[in-house]
């Protein structure tokens, strides 16, 4: 699948396309079921495989899938936008093909078997003027020979000018075959009008007494002065953070030399993992991802620094952040202008965001997260609304 994108990006000229050809060139509308395209990874009988994909645990490192995903995404969006459909054939516009977003993805099933081929499939759900969703989905059988369904997930992919990264290059659009496929079609629209409206992000008047309210509480328990106490089943969100930090080599990077997206999102889930289970003292469980955001480009030599935070829990659930920034000792001039320096000589511009909702395994009543700055309690109530999605999603 990797070697197959390299190559259809390999042969693309962009000098042989004129601007008006970028502008004025017509572009078919695809189908659906055009861009479809499955494979298997062999786990049953390739050993070393195998050894790749094998976790701590025995099953399979959702880490690595995600890497997959990723792949499988930028592959599928090609497609939809080569001139025969196949990646044999030439582009229909020079275009470079990235990951801006991943708008969600929701594990229905986390243990993964080793021993066991994993089918992945994947296709075009909707295409904007220079935007695509992409729908991937994880299935594998489980002991009796039925078909289990594992994962769905829903890539956001943006068309750029190869000679101009910051440019916009059309994409084909898409038309519906079935009233199934129009519903789907109508979806991913909606989520594209509502995806970049900062007003839905802001606090509503509930939310707001909700903190009050929780202050308020805190408060009450000091009789002495206006100090917040916590009890023994809370913790400050602050106390949750942890961190790790990764020089960026060029193993890690993807066709353009960037910083492959599928390595930040692996190393950023090992990450909320890890907090997740320092924080609940036990095994736990991946149930969602939510809002991840390609802000900007990492680049080989980086110093990349992760940073996450439990930000929500409810009975048995979850919600842990975490935030990627870089730092670049040769730049620190021009990072300097871009973002405020922190401590020492070190300059950190912010790149990703990801949001993950786990589940406790073992305790059915984890420890209350508790914001004790503003800055925290916004990030709470992001963290609240996440996971409560999830949830719901869970239960439906």
């Amino acid at each position: 699948m990797v070697s197959s994108i390299y190559d259809h990006v390999a042969k693309c000229r962009p000098e042989d396309f004129s601007e008006d050809d970028k502008k004025k060139k017509p572009l078919e509308p695809r189908t659906i079921s055009n861009s479809y395209r499955k494979f298997v990874i062999p786990l049953s009988t390739d050993i070393e495989k195998q050894k790749e994909y094998l976790s701590a645990m025995g099953n399979v490192r959702i880490g690595k899938i995600l890497e997959d995903l990723d792949h499988m995404a930028v592959h599928v969006a090609y497609i939809h936008n080569s001139e025969n459909g196949s990646l044999d054939g030439p582009m229909t516009l020079p275009r470079t093909i990235v990951t801006a977003s991943v708008k969600r993805i929701d594990f229905h099933k986390e243990d993964i078997n080793s021993s066991r081929d994993i089918i992945i499939d994947g296709q075009v759900t909707y295409a904007g003027t220079s935007s695509m969703q992409i729908s991937i989905r994880l299935f594998q059988n489980d002991e009796n020979g039925n078909l289990v369904h594992i994962l769905k997930a829903d890539f956001i992919m943006v068309s750029r000018d190869p000679l101009n990264g910051k440019k916009k290059i059309r994409v084909h659009g898409l038309v519906a075959k079935t009233p199934d496929e129009a519903e789907t079609i109508n979806q991913a629209k909606e989520h594209f009008k509502t995806m970049n409206n900062k007003n839905d992000r802001d606090p509503t008047n509930e939310e707001f007494r909700l903190i009050h309210d929780m202050y308020s509480k805190l408060i009450g328990r000091n009789m002495v002065n206006d100090i917040p106490v916590l009890t023994n089943t809370e913790m400050w969100m602050h106390k949750t953070k942890l961190s790790v930090t990764e020089i960026c080599f060029p193993e890690y990077q993807n066709m353009y030399g960037k910083i492959f997206g599928g390595f930040l999102m692996r190393k950023a889930l090992e990450l909320a993992y890890t907090n997740a289970k320092l924080y609940c003292k036990g095994r736990v469980a991946i149930r969602s991802m939510d809002h991840i955001e390609f802000a900007k480009a990492v680049e080989i030599g980086h110093v990349l620094h992760f940073d996450s935070f439990v930000t929500y829990t409810d009975g048995k659930y979850i919600q842990v952040k975490v935030a990627a920034s870089v730092s670049d000792q040769n730049k620190l001039p021009e990072l300097a202008k871009m973002n405020n320096p922190t401590l020492g000589q070190e300059a950190r511009v912010n790149t990703n965001v990801f949001n993950f909702t786990m589940e406790s395994v073992e305790n059915p009543n984890v420890l209350t997260v508790v914001p004790k700055h503003y800055v925290h309690a916004t990030t709470y109530l992001e963290g609240r609304r996440l996971l409560n999605n999830t949830v719901k999603r869970i239960v439906n």
